[in-house]
C-alpha cells in the first residue's frame, strides 16, 4: 500500500517518513493570565550632610583663597551620600516573572535553580506547595521546548550539505554589541538571498572574557565568498597550542577576527552541531537560521521502492540532488 505525500526527515543514518493525514488543525485558545504586582528594590543615593548654607560658605571660601593666591586649586568637599533602598512596583504575569528569574538563575544546578525559583515566586501564590507545582510545570515546559529545538535543528541540518564551520568574533573597535549582531545578521541574510548561502548558528560568550562570538555551520557555494582567505598563526587558549586558522579579509574589515574552517569530513558536521547545541542549552540563545531551511521533504512512499515520488512521477533514488528537487515542508 503506497503512502502519498509523506513528510520525510533524516537522522543522518536513515530517512524516516511520517504519513500524511487529513486531520484538521485547530489552534489552541490561549488563556489570558492574571497580572500580579511585583515589588523591586533599587538603590538611590541620598545627600545627607549637604545644606544650601554649607554650599554658599564653601563657594565663598574658594573665592577668597583664589583672590589671595593661597591655593592654586580648591575643590569643594563632596557631600556624603549613602544608598537608599527604593521600592518600585511592576505589573506582570506569573509566567513573565518565572522567565525573568529563570534567566537570572541560568548556570545554576537544577536543585539550586528550582529553590531559587520557588523562593522568588512563593509570595505570589496561596502557599509554597502551589508555587512548587507551578515551578515544576514550567521547568518541564522549558525542557520540552529545548528538546523540540534540538530536534528541529537536527532535522534542518541533516537535509543540508555544509562545507564550513565559521566563528566570527565581536571587535569593540568596530562595533557595539548591538550593531555587531544587527549588521552581521543583515550581511549573512544578504549573502543567503543573493548568493545562495545557507547557515545555522548561535551567539555565544567566551567563558573568561565574555566576548561575544557567532558560531555557525555554513554552506557557501564555490566562488561566492567575498574577500581573500589568508592563513593566520595564532595561539589557542582552549588547547594551549599554536594553531593556523583561515581568516577572510571581507569579514575582518567589517566585523573583526574570524575563522573559516573547511569541513572535509562528514563526522565534523556532527561535532559542529553538538558544539552549537551545547551553547543553546547553556545560554538559552535562539538559533539563527538562514531563510528556507526545511525540516522535511515531501514524497510518496511506494511498497517496492525507496525512491522519491511526486504525484506518481519517479524523481530518482534518495540523494542530496534528488531531495533538492522535492517539495519541502516545516
Amino acid at each position: 500500500m503506497p503512502y502519498p505525500k509523506c513528510k520525510i526527515y533524516s537522522d543522518r543514518s536513515h530517512y524516516i517518513a511520517i504519513p500524511h493525514t487529513e486531520r484538521p488543525y485547530k489552534p489552541r485558545r490561549k488563556v489570558r493570565e492574571e497580572e500580579i504586582v511585583v515589588e523591586e528594590q533599587q538603590e538611590q543615593g541620598e545627600q545627607e550632610s549637604a545644606t544650601p548654607q554649607a554650599d554658599i560658605d564653601t563657594e565663598k571660601q574658594i573665592h577668597e583663597k583664589r583672590d589671595s593666591d593661597e591655593i592654586e586649586q580648591a575643590v569643594p568637599e563632596m557631600p556624603h551620600t549613602s544608598p537608599k533602598i527604593m521600592t518600585a512596583e511592576r505589573r506582570m504575569t506569573r509566567k513573565q516573572l518565572f522567565e525573568g528569574l529563570y534567566r537570572e538563575g541560568r548556570g545554576l544546578k537544577k536543585r539550586a535553580l528550582k529553590s531559587m525559583l520557588v523562593k522568588g515566586m512563593k509570595s505570589y501564590f496561596p502557599g509554597e506547595q502551589a508555587a512548587r507545582e507551578y515551578v515544576d510545570r514550567n521547568l518541564r515546559r522549558k525542557q520540552r521546548n529545548l528538546v523540540a529545538r534540538r530536534i528541529r535543528m537536527s532535522r534542518k541540518a541533516n537535509l543540508q550539505t555544509f562545507n564550513y564551520f565559521v566563528t566570527l568574533t565581536y571587535n569593540s573597535a568596530i562595533h557595539t554589541e548591538e550593531s555587531f549582531k544587527r549588521k552581521l545578521r543583515t550581511t549573512l541574510s544578504h549573502f543567503a538571498d543573493r548568493k545562495g548561502w545557507k547557515y545555522i548558528g548561535v551567539w555565544e560568550r567566551s567563558p573568561e572574557k565574555k566576548r561575544l562570538h557567532f558560531h555557525g555551520v555554513f554552506h557557501i557555494p564555490e566562488g561566492t565568498l567575498s574577500g581573500e582567505m589568508e592563513e593566520v598563526n595564532s595561539y589557542s587558549f582552549a588547547t594551549h597550542k599554536r594553531q593556523i586558522t583561515m581568516q577572510n579579509s571581507f569579514f575582518l574589515k567589517r566585523f573583526g577576527r574570524n575563522d573559516f574552517e573547511k569541513i572535509t569530513d562528514e563526522n565534523r558536521i556532527g561535532d559542529a552541531l553538538s558544539y552549537l547545541m551545547k551553547y543553546i542549552e547553556k545560554s538559552g540563545e535562539k538559533i539563527v537560521y538562514s531563510r528556507g531551511l526545511p525540516q522535511f521533504f515531501i514524497s510518496d512512499v511506494m511498497e517496492e521502492d525507496v525512491g522519491c515520488w511526486v504525484d506518481g512521477e519517479y524523481m530518482g533514488r534518495v540523494s542530496k540532488e534528488t531531495i533538492a528537487k522535492m517539495p519541502k515542508a516545516n
